[in-house]
């Protein structure tokens, strides 16, 4: 399960990397959505790979 300190780090590294592209709005989506379903313990399914990525080095579990 993320914690405060993961999350942070995963959304600035997001930020850091994405934050000027067209499609920055549709990352932090898919970033929540990974969040949730890594948590649940479900697939992350069809999210983008660059947030799948980051999510799994950032994830704590």
């Amino acid at each position: 399960m993320f914690d405060k300190k993961s999350l942070d780090a995963m959304f600035s590294e997001l930020r850091d990397n994405y934050e000027l592209e067209p499609e920055w709005e549709e990352i932090q989506r898919d970033a929540h959505l990974g969040i949730a379903r890594s948590d649940g313990g479900v697939d992350l399914g069809d999210i983008d790979p660059r947030v799948a990525e980051v999510l799994k080095k950032h994830n704590p579990s």
